[in-house]
């Protein structure tokens, strides 16, 4: 009687013992470690700083006005003041929003409408807590209650070189139209 689990239990063990003279011949200082590190910063670099252009030429084209560049590279501008404090982590946030990729301005998500009422449906995250791109905590940080603005965000701090499906192609730079309507 042939049992499966022996069958492939003995295909295994003869798999690893064909493997191991491969396995033996690899020396650890094959493969340089440190240089495929510098390439991948330097790959980021070179990304960052394009994305930089993109944004920057594109806030030219657009002639927006109160714009102000975090230390991380996201832009905001602002389109209407808020009051009260800035919001902070930890933060249970209200917004709405339009997201849209940049230079080409193709919207690509955007808060949605209730069938019912026909009004804007909120987005809700915790600022610092919540899985969004690292753009939006970084937008919202600076913002207070009843603010409108512009994020510009670097492809680094958005969908990075993955991209997210057809919409957002990989290494884009986006654009969102936000509100903060609350903070709690």
């Amino acid at each position: 009687m042939t049992h499966l689990f022996s069958s492939s239990l003995l295909r295994l063990t003869a798999l690893a013992f064909a493997a191991v003279p491969l396995l033996a011949s690899c020396k650890k200082d094959e493969v340089d470690y440190d240089a495929i590190d510098r390439e991948q910063k330097a790959q980021m670099r070179a990304i960052f700083v394009a994305d930089s252009l993109t944004i920057t030429k594109y806030i030219a084209d657009s002639s927006f006005k109160n714009v102000v560049r975090r230390p991380s590279g996201v832009y905001i501008v602002t389109k209407k003041a808020g009051t009260g404090a800035v919001a902070q982590p930890g933060q249970a946030l209200t917004t709405y929003y339009k997201g849209y990729t940049i230079p080409d301005n193709k919207l690509f998500d955007a808060s949605q409408v209730n069938a019912t009422t026909g009004a804007l449906t909120p987005y809700y995250f915790t600022l610092n807590v919540t899985n969004v791109i690292y753009g939006w905590h970084e937008g919202f940080a600076s913002m207070n209650k009843g603010q409108k603005a512009i994020l510009l965000i670097p492809s680094a701090l958005g969908y990075g070189s993955t991209g997210a499906g057809n919409a957002i192609p990989p290494n884009a730079p986006l654009r969102f139209d936000v509100e903060l309507a609350d903070i709690k």
